[in-house]
């Protein structure tokens, strides 16, 4: 098969197609026919060795894939042959194949796309529990919500899906074009992103009362102005840094308004307990295809690539020009989708 496989940290313009077996498929596994890959930041930083998590080489980068169930190993029901899913894997994505555990699978409806299906599974899945588990965010109809990074990936599922969940929703971002795209993914207000003006216009929105609840995807400047949008008793969920600078939590502020700080790592619940989890991730799968059947959510793809560019997709990742998703798609879906597997005629088209 074909794979993008590492055996030392690199660059992502070092990155070559190899061909290699294909993975053997266990007890309580899946195979997948890989169809689209998410390419994300953090996989970005873990090619290099900049990331938290380090496997052991040689390796496949990848985490979230979309695609059709090939082959089912021993004690493996719960899918059948040429059954469309989402997985969530720790290494082994980019590539024709992929073995996951059956826990780590999840089905998706037949009208959602593989380039937009992965978003459910890096993004709003993460959003999901941040915006609607008890201990977390926990958004009720009715309350405000203040999104940072509204037209980032991870800012633009939670303006969609506090919009679904019934609640008013601020958003922030730093251009006119992005705050536009907030407006019309469901927020109510679009302001600038901005520390220095923040809090007097959350407090000009809200009455001077506050936020209920914040989703804080960018960190910095931003999270600590967050605090003191937040009425007493309020809600905040950090959810990444994208700004590059992770923020140092005043405990004084915390006590003195009885706020509540909450962090969510899926990670830990799709991959190292998994077992433990898995009703409850499926579940939130489920009701998210269940939205996106209901056309409240539609996750955006902003540039898609064939396998031998999976360079130029992580160069559209460092751009952050782009609104959406950026994927990487394997030669069926390729074709599907009238994408040529040569740069020179494509770049030609």
């Amino acid at each position: 098969m074909r794979r993008v496989q590492i055996a030392s940290w690199t660059t992502p313009d070092r990155l070559t197609v190899t061909e290699g077996p294909s993975p053997a498929c266990g007890a309580g596994e899946v195979r997948i026919r890989v169809q689209a890959v998410a390419i994300t930041y953090s996989l970005w930083l873990l090619i290099q060795g900049k990331y938290q998590r380090k496997p052991p080489f040689p390796f496949i980068p990848g985490v979230f894939v979309a695609g059709y169930v090939a082959e089912l190993g021993p004690g493996a029901t719960r899918f059948r042959e040429g059954d469309r899913v989402i997985a969530t894997l720790e290494v082994g994505g980019l590539a024709e194949e992929a073995v996951v555990p059956e826990a780590s699978t999840y089905a998706i409806p037949r009208s959602l796309p593989f380039v937009k299906a992965n978003a459910l599974n890096c993004s709003y899945s993460s959003v999901t529990a941040a915006l609607t588990w008890p201990r977390s965010l926990h958004i009720q109809r009715g309350e405000t919500l203040l999104v940072h990074g509204a037209a980032g990936n991870v800012g633009g599922a939670a303006v969609e899906i506090g919009r679904t969940l019934g609640a008013t929703v601020i958003a922030t971002a730093s251009t006119p074009e992005k705050r536009e795209w907030a407006l019309s993914r469901g927020a109510k207000y679009a302001l600038e992103s901005d520390p220095e003006l923040l809090r007097d216009r959350v407090m000009e929105i809200t009455s001077g009362r506050g936020v209920d609840a914040v989703l804080d995807p960018v960190g910095g400047r931003l999270f600590d102005v967050s605090l003191r949008c937040l009425r007493p008793e309020g809600r905040i969920t950090p959810l990444g840094f994208a700004c590059g600078e992770i923020p140092r939590i005043p405990a004084n502020l915390i006590l003195v308004k009885n706020l509540s700080v909450s962090g969510i790592n899926m990670g830990h619940y799709k991959i190292r307990e998994r077992a433990r989890y898995e009703p409850m991730i499926r579940a939130m799968f489920a009701q998210l295809g269940q939205w996106f059947e209901q056309g409240c959510i539609d996750p955006t793809t902003s540039a898609v690539f064939p396998l031998e560019r999976t360079p130029d997709a992580f160069a559209a990742i460092l751009a952050r020009n782009k609104i959406g998703h950026v994927v990487v798609v394997m030669d069926e879906e390729a074709g599907r989708l009238g994408i040529s597997r040569r740069r020179e005629r494509e770049e030609a088209s």
